[in-house]
């Protein structure tokens, strides 16, 4: 089977219609979203309710009459409080999945995603968990926020907070369901496993993967993991797109910025398990 990947799109108009017509002109019957969707700028809480009702209805509604499977969740830039509503109109569409802690099977193959990551230096903090080990990074917020319905909550103390109260990434991990034939079976995980190059910043050298994901892909040995979050990995000196932890090839394309006139995806060939890394012109 054949797959076309791609992550942190958010919200650019242009990188969802070029990835819809490189999947019908590859003849590809299944797109995977990898997380952060949604518009990130200006007011989130009246963008992305709009983005998710207008363009991303629309888009299903165009992926199912070419008959392509569209395998989806949301990432930490997409707030916790539009979960409901990306639900339902998810649930419109017979093609569309949101696999956010769920399973799918579709073709013979398992696919089982996570969007939980660790503790970054913005004030957001949806999905944000913590590790038995994670050190917390130097904030660039003074008031963290996790959003609600109207707006956000405030956590003035965010680094007590998060030693004391955010839930660890292995229990997130162990929730997750059980696959029936690891060797099919493809994890999307937002957040990259620690060690691997494929969370490399641009701005530090370091690598801000998860030791908790990594000792989980060890484990369990899937066919495939697939991750995203952060988007200037794969073309740093230092970075990797793809790498391995035993047997499970571990993907991270990366992605170009808002409005960039380029857009990064993944072409999976599952059954040959040859993956190839490609970018192009979106117009």
């Amino acid at each position: 089977m054949k797959a076309l990947y791609v992550t942190d799109l958010h919200g650019d108009k242009n990188k969802y219609r070029k990835s819809l017509d490189i999947a019908v002109e590859e003849k590809i019957s299944v797109i995977i979203n990898g997380g952060d969707m949604l518009p990130k700028l200006g007011d989130r809480h009246m963008e992305q309710p709009l983005f998710i009702q207008g363009f991303l209805r629309d888009y299903f509604s165009e992926l199912q009459r070419h008959n392509i499977t569209y395998l989806a969740m949301l990432g930490n830039d997409d707030l916790l409080a539009v979960d409901s509503l990306f639900e339902e109109v998810c649930g419109e569409f017979e093609n569309v999945y949101n696999i956010a802690g769920r399973k799918v099977c579709v073709g013979g193959y398992e696919f089982i995603g996570m969007n939980y990551i660790l503790d970054h230096p913005f004030g957001c903090k949806d999905r944000v968990v913590t590790e038995i080990q994670y050190i917390p990074q130097r904030q660039l917020s003074p008031v963290a926020v996790v959003s609600n319905a109207y707006g956000y909550d405030r956590i003035y103390n965010w680094l007590e907070f998060s030693r004391t109260e955010l839930p660890h990434m292995c229990d997130i991990l162990k929730k997750l369901p059980e696959p029936e034939n690891l060797q099919q079976t493809v994890y999307v995980m937002h957040m990259p496993p620690a060690g691997l190059r494929l969370g490399q910043l641009l701005y530090q050298d370091s690598d801000i993967g998860s030791v908790d994901i990594y000792d989980f892909i060890k484990e369990k040995q899937p066919l495939l993991s697939l991750h995203g979050h952060i988007h200037e990995a794969p073309d740093m000196e230092k970075g990797k797109w793809i790498n391995q932890i035993y047997h499970t090839a571990c993907i991270q394309t990366g992605q170009t910025e808002l409005d960039d006139k380029k857009v990064v995806y993944a072409e999976l060939d599952l059954q040959k398990q040859e993956y190839l890394r490609k970018i192009v012109n979106v117009k």
